[in-house]
């Protein structure tokens, strides 16, 4: 049988559960009070980080000519399908893809996250599942290859001139980014979701996690400075890039 509290007992008991709940707001005010000084820290790094300029050599006379493609926050590597230093289509077969056309001249290369490339065509679809893990570095990388014809004039889009050994610099970044089979061979990843692919593209499996301090932005940004062009001296941010080239 349960026995009855005192009037006394039941004040003590009240004064204890004041003071844990109290302590338990103070605690909760100082992590919101952590992670928005924390927030506010990684925003004034990247603001100031992003217009610290690496410099590089960019010749306008080079023979090989590269493409920085925007689209929305992401930014992207235009690069020729074919040329003498590299085949892409040895990496990212055209087979892949849902048109499977032969005919495009141009391979856009872009890193991010497995999970949102697989699970979220469109801002409506991620889930709070990817919308944690990605940032925290939790999650597989993959690259990701669309085929155009043409480069794209309804998003910003940077011209760069290339020489030999600076594409042969590039092609060497972005081959050690990718996961590969037994065989050498790239892991190409199947599309199951609807909307994730349009037809030209295909995903492959990627070294490394997608995190705050690692986007596909930095990826980009990186590459920059492996094939010894302008570049950040960090950003996570598309933004960052563009206003190297003044864009």
């Amino acid at each position: 049988m349960r026995r009855k509290l005192k009037w006394y007992q039941k004040r003590r008991y009240r004064r204890i559960w004041c003071r844990i709940w109290f302590a338990t707001k103070r605690i909760s005010g100082y992590s919101l009070t952590i992670f928005g000084s924390l927030l506010v820290l990684y925003f004034i790094a990247a603001f100031v980080l992003s217009h610290l300029t690496v410099e590089g050599i960019n010749n306008k006379n080079a023979g090989i000519k590269i493409y920085l493609m925007k689209s929305g926050v992401h930014t992207d590597f235009v690069v020729p399908i074919q040329h003498s230093i590299k085949d892409w289509r040895k990496e990212f077969p055209v087979a892949n893809t849902g048109f499977k056309d032969s005919t495009t001249k141009l391979v856009s290369i872009g890193w991010g996250d497995q999970h949102f490339y697989m699970n979220t065509p469109e801002w409506a679809d991620l889930t709070l599942q990817t919308a944690v893990t990605a940032p925290l570095g939790l999650g597989p990388s993959a690259l990701h290859a669309t085929y155009y014809y043409e480069v794209l004039d309804d998003r910003p889009v940077i011209a760069l001139h290339l020489s030999d050994k600076q594409y042969q610099q590039l092609v060497h970044y972005i081959e050690r980014t990718l996961v590969r089979d037994a065989n050498g061979k790239s892991i190409y990843i199947q599309a199951t979701m609807p909307g994730v692919v349009s037809g030209n593209d295909a995903y492959y499996k990627a070294k490394g996690s997608y995190s705050l301090f690692r986007t596909c932005n930095s990826w980009i940004n990186n590459g920059l400075k492996a094939c010894q062009q302008k570049a950040c001296y960090w950003t996570p941010f598309a933004g960052g890039i563009f206003y190297q080239y003044g864009k």
